[in-house]
């Protein structure tokens, strides 16, 4: 029996429901946003970058990126430092400590996520990525669009 197009959606969104609420995605989900998605930021994409930049970048409102980096800095994994240029700017970055903790944590998402890789296997792992990406520059305005379109 041939499925319809909302049959496919509602499948699709309970796969992807299932898979985000397993509990090591749930862990690395939390961790993007959060303590670790800072320090994989600072040590990955940018070092010295100002608070503002680091909350637009994991989408985190601004009190919520102030709670992250107040408890980095207390575990001394980050500095904050004003701006030469401009003191109304707060710049952040990592201390040596700050550098061991997102190599650490790197290592363990790459380890957690090896046995899945392993079941998949090389080539079924390359074309999950692969569609993947195709998803994820899936905006959602063409959606939009067509309900504008039809009203």
């Amino acid at each position: 029996m041939k499925k319809s197009d909302e049959d496919l959606g509602e499948e699709l969104y309970n796969l992807l429901a299932e898979l985000l609420n397993r509990k090591i995605h749930r862990t690395v989900l939390d961790s993007i946003r959060g303590e670790y998605g800072v320090l994989r930021f600072l040590m990955y994409v940018q070092d010295h970058v100002s608070t503002g930049t680091l909350a637009e970048h994991l989408h985190v409102v601004p009190g919520r990126m102030t709670d992250i980096l107040n408890s980095l800095e207390h575990k001394e994994l980050i500095l904050r430092r004003r701006s030469e240029e401009d003191k109304r700017r707060v710049l952040v970055s990592l201390t040596e400590t700050g550098k061991e903790e997102a190599i650490k944590m790197r290592t363990f998402i790459r380890r957690e996520y090896h046995d899945m890789f392993q079941l998949l296997g090389k080539k079924d792992t390359e074309e999950f990525i692969r569609l993947l990406k195709i998803v994820l520059s899936y905006s959602g305005e063409e959606s939009e669009r067509n309900k504008k379109d039809t009203t």
